[in-house]
């Protein structure tokens, strides 16, 4: 049995999904670049486990409170606020990293 899943709580629903063979391809890739396992697990993780999207809203909202503070900003700040929207577009690039 998988141990992110409580033994209590079985998984008895089945979602079947079709891919092509390119995206099964693309699917298998990513997989095998997130560490492997399994499919289903990774599209569990993918669709429940979302940790991009939280990443993301924490650095925008970083970034928006800098970003208030611009009038007397020093230019080490402004260095950091720029590293920050780095790694927002490193987030949202595709999987291909």
């Amino acid at each position: 049995m998988p141990d992110d899943i409580d033994s209590a709580e079985l998984r008895t629903i089945i979602a079947k999904v079709r891919l092509t063979t390119a995206e099964a391809l693309e699917l298998d890739r990513r997989i095998k670049a997130a560490g492997g396992g399994t499919r289903a697990r990774y599209l569990r993780e993918a669709a429940l486990k979302n940790q991009c999207s939280e990443d993301l809203a924490e650095l925008v909202g970083r970034i928006g409170l800098a970003l208030n503070q611009l009038d007397h900003a020093p230019a080490r700040r402004l260095g950091h606020i720029a590293r920050q929207i780095d790694e927002i577009i490193f987030l949202m690039r595709p999987e291909d990293r």
